[in-house]
């Protein structure tokens, strides 16, 4: 039997510990942790008791790991959003391939530069893209490539984030503010925008976007809310953002776990809220992500694509619409139904309809963490160079989607996006000679 590829992580958190992680747990045919970097000594001791890792293979800075004689072949990184660029660039020249959470990086600039280290290095990058390998939206591509629905014309794709959730992340969270992390176009929705440039395999040629924060704002705040829900709210039997009915209950996954990710007992939880980010009311923290915002992008074979993401939905889900020359597709992510409508002959007529229902998976995102650790270890394996480049050019252009709708939704007009690329180039390589 084949032993299985060794690899490190860097940042020992939500998605480095129960993503990561627990695929090798789960695969320990395919891939095996032999170090661990994280800041908060609870969260390293944590991985390295889950994955036996030796205290000495255990630090507290992907710098200091970095630093030493290369442990494995893979570096898995699952650091901040804006650690992302330095420390992805140093595993590459310290020689390892890499898996890359998303967002690539938090400048459009940083994710060319990361292309561009790969090629020239030759290392092999995943970019932490589940969706693409869900057996759901696996589905919809082979359906429209096969001509299900003629040639592609318009694509439509919705972001349910879900108010609960919209609250936890970008409210209250990691990602409440552009200048911790990067927009919601980017730290939320660039899997929608990879998604899109994946499907329609076109380069983008114009795009406009228009959005606002809207609702989690002081002025909405009920009257006589505090600071914190936990220093006694008026309307803590009625506000659906109340923190301690959220986070005190006998749930203790995610969400939860992120508010104390080591103790999750229930006085961890409670002093979590007190002290920490989570227990602050919704409409009084410092956040300033948007939570509604539309993208509407031309691209260089015609197919229009219209995408919206909305932080006040009831439900957290994503539905995709796809028109072509012959017929529709209709789906539902969370559901994992798909609907080909096919045109046919006369006036109204009773179209054939097909349905397909895509394999219920027990991971996140439909199946696709699974996938993308897969596809890594198949990648490394094989050492398919070529094939990975190709993927990542794809994650390149959903990334620089994300940012040239937020570059557009702030100049208020529709953006070149050949112009913008441009522009990109020249900023990286006057970064490159100063």
């Amino acid at each position: 039997m084949m032993k299985p590829l060794e690899a490190v992580l860097v940042g020992a958190g939500q998605r480095g510990r129960d993503a990561f992680g627990a695929f090798a747990l789960r695969f320990p045919h395919l891939l095996k942790f032999v170090a661990v970097a994280d800041p908060d000594e609870g969260r390293r001791q944590l991985f390295a008791q889950q994955h036996n890792i030796p205290p000495e293979r255990c630090f507290s800075s992907w710098q200091e790991l970095l630093e030493r004689p290369q442990f494995a072949p893979i570096c898995a990184n699952a650091t901040m959003d804006r650690e992302h660029l330095p420390s992805a660039l140093a595993a590459m020249e310290a020689g390892y391939h890499l898996l890359l959470e998303k967002p690539m990086a938090h400048t459009a600039e940083g994710c060319m530069e990361i292309v561009e280290t790969a090629r020239r290095l030759r290392r092999i990058v995943q970019i932490c893209h589940p969706l693409r390998y869900s057996p759901f939206y696996a589905k919809v591509k082979e359906l429209l490539a096969a001509g299900e629905i003629g040639t592609l014309t318009a694509l439509t794709m919705v972001e349910n984030v879900g108010y609960w959730h919209f609250a936890h992340s970008y409210v209250r969270g990691n990602w409440a503010r552009v200048d911790r992390s990067g927009p919601v176009i980017l730290t939320k929705t660039c899997h929608d925008m990879d998604i899109a440039a994946w499907l329609v395999d076109a380069p983008a040629r114009r795009v406009i976007s228009i959005g606002e924060l809207r609702y989690f704002r002081k002025e909405f705040a009920p009257e006589g809310a505090p600071e914190r829900c936990t220093d006694g709210c008026p309307a803590e039997d009625s506000c659906p953002f109340y923190a301690p009915a959220a986070y005190l209950g006998a749930n203790t996954d995610w969400p939860v776990s992120a508010i104390s990710p080591v103790d999750r007992s229930y006085e961890a939880r409670k002093r979590a809220l007190e002290t920490g980010p989570y227990g602050r009311c919704v409409f009084r923290a410092d956040n300033d992500a948007l939570d509604h915002q539309m993208v509407l992008v031309e691209f260089a074979n015609g197919v229009l694509f219209n995408f919206t993401v909305s932080g006040c939905t009831s439900e957290c889900f994503r539905t995709i619409r796809a028109l072509g020359t012959k017929g529709e597709l209709d789906g539902h992510a969370e559901k994992r139904e798909i609907r080909v409508d096919r045109f046919a002959q006369g006036v109204w007529p009773a179209l054939p309809r097909h349905f397909y229902h895509t394999q219920a998976m027990y991971d996140a995102h439909g199946g696709g963490d699974t996938g993308v650790m897969k596809n890594l270890v198949r990648l490394v394996r094989s050492d398919d160079f070529a094939g990975a480049m190709q993927s990542l050019e794809i994650a390149l252009e959903g990334h620089l989607l994300s940012f040239a709708a937020e570059r557009a939704r702030l100049d208020g007009v529709p953006l070149d996006m050949e112009t913008y690329r441009q522009r990109i180039r020249a900023s990286l390589g006057a970064a490159a000679q100063a």
